[in-house]
């Protein structure tokens, strides 16, 4: 799909729209922000500091007066700003910025609430635990909020709650593989279903942004890319028994495949396929550096690992310039 920005600049190209009105038409499309728009960002960006300021405001209030305030201060204090958090519900509709905001606020504090109640009573509960509750307590309000930001405050916090409970049982991959290339394969199977799942809903249900759903692609990627290079510099698991160190490529071969098929082919994101192409240069010089070069800071090394990078920075630009080119001729 191209944005209006790219639409206006194929209008310019063939000439169907003069260079002297792009401005104005772009402006008009809401590519240029006018006054009202620097407005409401502003508005907007100033409410969201304040929410946050007041959050971590109370926070380092209990903690510096934790001895002063007492079991029941310190509980009080952190309820009452629960509560305020989901008043402006009681006016506002749950999908306008004030109430997602709100919902937002809540589910922040429900997180500072978990956390005062195990500090308070040293429950000797595991600090994944913590999380866990956390993400768990807050999923009708991600439900119900369907704001990307809170979906991807619960998913980074699902994603500590797995990073701490592989580090204590390091299940199902401990018994298989490295303990850092089982938890890259835990958070790039949690995150590419996270992924599958969003672009699935956003494709049923379309929203004004893909910021939200880009964000946790790149971090399935980097997730991805974590296997690569660990299975390039550290795999050391069972299978090496029976397999080469090279098994593990599969892992981000087959996301590789997947990724570039699906946002070139089906969604056509053009900003994805960059992700996607930076991973397969940073995955190609690692094993470049390794098993060529042997990462010899000498003058031939280094001129080798320079000239194999602009051959492929080259070719991935090449590629994506190519790519574009034929989706405007699609949509043309």
């Amino acid at each position: 799909m191209l944005s209006n920005r790219s639409t206006l600049l194929h209008l310019i190209d063939q000439g169907h729209l003069p260079p002297e009105h792009a401005e104005r038409a772009m402006s008009a499309v809401g590519v240029f922000p006018d006054k009202d728009a620097w407005t409401q960002f502003i508005g907007r960006l100033l409410l969201w500091l304040g929410v946050l300021a007041t959050v971590l405001g109370v926070v380092f209030f209990v903690a510096f007066n934790w001895d002063i305030l007492g079991k029941i201060g310190k509980f009080a204090l952190v309820q009452t700003l629960l509560i305020l958090s989901l008043l402006p519900l009681m006016w506002r509709d749950r999908f306008t910025v004030i109430g997602k905001l709100s919902l937002l606020t809540a589910s922040m504090v429900t997180g500072v609430l978990l956390a005062l109640f195990g500090q308070t009573y040293q429950t000797g509960a595991d600090t994944w635990q913590l999380f866990a509750t956390w993400a768990l307590l807050i999923v009708p309000w991600v439900w119900l909020a369907r704001f990307e930001v809170l979906w991807l405050v619960w998913i980074g916090i699902v994603n500590v709650a797995l990073v701490l409970y592989y580090s204590l049982f390091k299940l199902p991959f401990g018994l298989y593989a490295a303990e850092e290339l089982g938890l890259a394969l835990v958070m790039l199977i949690f995150n590419g279903t996270a992924t599958i799942l969003w672009e699935y809903t956003l494709r049923h249900h379309p929203l004004s942004s893909r910021n939200g759903v880009r964000i946790l692609a790149a971090g399935t990627g980097v997730a991805a890319t974590a296997v690569g290079l660990l299975a390039i510099f550290d795999s050391h698991s069972i299978f090496d028994r029976h397999f080469s160190d090279g098994v593990w490529w599969l892992v981000w071969l087959g996301w590789f495949g997947l990724h570039c098929g699906f946002y070139r082919q089906v969604l056509r994101d053009l900003l994805m396929l960059t992700a996607g192409c930076l991973s397969a240069i940073v995955i190609l010089m690692s094993f470049a550096g390794k098993h060529i070069v042997g990462f010899r800071f000498e003058a031939g090394g280094l001129f080798v690992m320079a000239f194999m990078l602009l051959l492929a920075g080259s070719g991935a630009a090449v590629w994506l310039h190519h790519t574009a080119q034929k989706w405007e001729g699609d949509h043309a």
